[in-house]
């Protein structure tokens, strides 16, 4: 079954943009479908994560969000980990 990978995020956010770069980079070697939904077109997005963006979700989980995130964070291997690609 494919995969849902939602990153929540919003305009402007460069470790948001990174992690949609590095999703997109996967995507050929994952069967995944990529969601990106923007915390200002959506009060409970917002509400929800406004301090934690980038937020990344597989089949609407939590995964990981911008406090597991360090400055040698490899987003693509984190990301190749936890879709299997």
């Amino acid at each position: 079954m494919r995969k849902v990978v939602t990153v929540v995020s919003k305009k402007g956010c460069h470790l948001c943009e990174k992690v949609v770069d590095s999703l997109r980079s996967i995507s050929a070697d994952g069967d995944f479908e990529l969601r990106v939904l923007d915390i200002n077109e959506d009060k409970d997005l917002h509400d929800k994560y406004f301090l934690t963006i980038p937020a990344v979700l597989i089949d609407g989980k939590d995964v990981f969000d911008a406090r597991d995130m360090s400055p040698d964070f490899d987003y693509t291997k984190k990301l190749r980990t936890l879709l299997g690609a």
